[in-house]
């Protein structure tokens, strides 16, 4: 590396810094917009329809009683000669089918007002990563940017740094405006889905004898607010069996932070099921400390909290930390959960 360089200008990084900064807040508001469409079909779905159609299938249900009335009281008319009753008929048959299409239209928004809940859960978890870079990691790259270009200025002067930049700091900096693209390519989805390849081996699993643990667990499980929520996300199938059998790394027991793999069911010599479920820890996972095959009910009885998430669907990977579910991923890493959702 030489001992000088010539440096004309530090326009490219300031246009830069800019250009981030219009993205963030094109970003933002392209979520605040959607944010508010999704704000306002829930409204409409949710409270405005369904009050609309109770009131407008009971006029209707008013006025086909009311028509029935008037055509029975016509048929029963006494008179000389037989009274025509041709239009009530007509009347009637036109007011039932106005019946039956409202209350068809009112079947239609109970059914789409919580499948509506669900897809915009899905949409703000699918979001996730993005909304991470935008509010933690490009306002980073700014600062940077801009620490970059104070510096390079002063080098350009030919005058010394500011006495807070030590040539670490600007070496440090340079190293995280290399490493920025790198980093904001980083997620969730990245950081989880490679715990799928530390899960126990099936020829491992087959091999293990059942066991009980006596050491009190140390993670709670996911809030129950969070254990609510997941069950509105339609990604849970029949929970396993108690006696269904759920292989665990030892040093789970002693962590906050577990993830949570469901794999096929295990089929065994000895012939008891498998949930097909592994806990391992979040922290270390490589380092699993031995496994332990026990029963579901084994596993509730040390760490009930962890019962809500046992019914997610074979391939789903769920991460709780300190009390918090963190992350799901679907058996293609699709990102299923977003932090506060509960």
């Amino acid at each position: 590396m030489g001992d000088s360089a010539r440096i004309t200008s530090v326009q490219p990084l300031r246009d830069m810094k800019a250009a981030l900064g219009e993205f963030i807040d094109a970003v933002n508001i392209a979520f605040a917009n959607v944010d508010a469409e999704i704000g306002r079909v829930s409204q409409w779905l949710q409270h405005e329809r369904p009050g609309y159609y109770k009131q407008a299938v009971r006029r209707a249900t008013d006025a086909v009683t009311k028509a029935k009335s008037e055509l029975s009281r016509k048929q029963y008319m006494r008179a000389p000669e037989p009274v025509s009753v041709v239009e009530e008929k007509k009347l009637v048959e036109k007011l039932k089918r106005r019946l039956e299409e409202l209350e068809r239209k009112q079947d239609m928004v109970r059914q789409w007002g919580p499948r509506f809940e669900r897809e915009a859960m899905m949409y703000k978890s699918s979001c996730r990563a993005l909304s991470e870079i935008v509010s933690a990691t490009l306002p980073k790259a700014i600062q940077r940017l801009e620490k970059m270009a104070q510096a390079i200025e002063d080098y350009t002067r030919l005058q010394p740094a500011d006495a807070s930049l030590t040539p670490a700091d600007i070496a440090a900096i340079e190293k995280s405006i290399a490493d920025a693209g790198e980093t904001a390519l980083t997620s969730t989805v990245e950081k989880y889905a490679g715990l799928r390849a530390l899960a126990i081996s099936p020829e491992a699993a087959r091999e293990l004898r059942v066991s009980t643990i006596a050491t009190p667990w140390t993670c709670p499980g996911p809030a129950a607010a969070d254990a609510a929520t997941v069950e509105k996300l339609a990604i849970c199938d029949a929970p396993p069996g108690p006696e269904e059998l759920v292989y665990v790394a030892w040093r789970s027991v002693s962590c906050e932070g577990l993830y949570l793999l469901r794999g096929l069911p295990i089929v065994r010599d000895d012939g008891l099921a498998s949930s097909g479920w592994f806990i391992g820890p979040l922290d270390k996972p490589e380092e699993p400390g031995g496994f332990v095959a026990v029963s579901v009910r084994e596993l509730l009885t040390g760490a009930p909290g962890l019962g809500p998430l046992l019914s997610l669907r074979v391939g789903t990977l769920a991460v709780v930390d300190a009390g918090m579910l963190r992350s799901i991923l679907d058996a293609d890493n699709r990102e299923l959960w977003q932090e506060g959702m509960g």
